[in-house]
């Protein structure tokens, strides 16, 4: 069974005990003084194989921070950087991750202040209701002197949370725990206008970051948005070609077909109504040419030939009710003449 030394999660053992013996054999021929061809290929080999050790355990790890194991992906990163103590990747990963947990631990602390600040919060307004139902003697002078005391220990708590978060460009976040303080603070911030000062300083400039984040959004989203349509008219450039190829061939299926992956590929497309529109008037004269010539073959007794016209017709245009009519009367015609002509 392997040692806990020569475990490291995500990893065979064979897979690590291998890694660390090619490391020391690196190592070894590293120190020659002079290396042969062959040496030479090897270590290049070794190099190329470490490396991958390397890129495999730094994915490990990721994977496991994104599963929310930090622990986990500290015990790879330090299982591999024993293996590979010369790693710069390795060692460059473990510090990346640490300052990530260090902030996302930061984070987490302060949305637990905000939580019990929320709560204080609460607390206040159903002593207020209370003191209205029942007078101001709901609560002994020690409790209510406890009460306050926590109240105001957390305003002063999300204060220090949200100047950290302001500094790690949290804006969102200090604005919501500022916001929590200064609910908590209360009257108290009457008779202290240092602190009804910083506080509403520090909210100024939670409130004017937070302005001008979604100012940049904004026009970040914008220059998206244009990327996107440039790069959507570029891509239609072809099928609009052979639309109106097709349209001044009259091949009416074939733009049909055109028509349909544009307006799918860009629904909003400037040139799409013009299209439609000439498509559609094309559409319309055929179905009515081919309704008026079947209709004179009709009235020549040429029944076969007219509902020929007609269903070449439906297929340009399926729902056309007047093309459905004529054609169902037709084969009924049709129908009524063979059964005649049966002996």
């Amino acid at each position: 069974m392997p040692s806990q030394q020569q475990t490291l999660e995500g990893f065979s053992p064979e897979t690590v005990d291998l890694a660390r013996e090619q490391s020391a054999n690196l190592d070894k021929l590293q120190t020659l003084e002079t290396k042969t061809p062959t040496q030479r290929r090897l270590i290049d080999q070794l190099r190329t194989d470490l490396q991958q050790f390397e890129r495999s355990a730094i994915r490990t790890a990721n994977s496991l921070e994104q599963q929310g194991d930090w622990h986990g992906a500290e015990q790879v990163l330090t299982g591999a950087a024993r293996i590979l103590p010369a790693s710069e990747a390795l060692l460059t990963a473990r510090q990346q991750l640490a300052e990530r947990r260090r902030l996302r631990e930061a984070r987490v602390r302060m949305e637990l202040e905000i939580h019990r600040g929320e709560q204080l919060l609460k607390d206040t307004e159903t002593y207020r209701r209370l003191r209205q139902l029942k007078g101001p003697g709901v609560l002994t002078w020690l409790e209510l002197k406890n009460f306050q005391r926590k109240r105001r220990a957390s305003a002063e708590s999300l204060q220090e949370h949200a100047e950290l978060a302001m500094t790690r460009q949290d804006y969102s976040l200090a604005q919501h725990a500022l916001t929590i303080a200064k609910g908590l603070y209360g009257d108290d911030l009457q008779q202290d206008e240092d602190q009804r000062e910083q506080l509403a300083r520090n909210l100024a400039r939670a409130n004017q970051a937070l302005r001008q984040h979604k100012r940049k959004t904004t026009i970040a989203s914008q220059k998206k948005d244009s990327r996107t349509q440039t790069a959507e008219k570029k891509d239609l450039q072809i099928p609009i070609a052979n639309l109106e190829k097709a349209l001044a061939a009259g091949d009416l299926i074939n733009a049909r077909n055109q028509l349909a992956h544009i307006q799918e590929m860009s629904p909003q497309h400037p040139q799409l109504p013009s299209l439609q529109k000439q498509f559609q008037t094309q559409l319309n004269s055929r179905v009515e040419t081919a309704i008026k010539r079947g209709n004179d073959l009709y009235s020549q007794g040429n029944i076969e030939r007219a509902l020929h016209v007609w269903h070449d017709a439906r297929v340009l245009d399926p729902n056309n009710l007047e093309l459905q009519s004529n054609i169902a009367r037709a084969e009924k015609v049709l129908q009524n003449l063979r059964a005649l002509s049966t002996p």
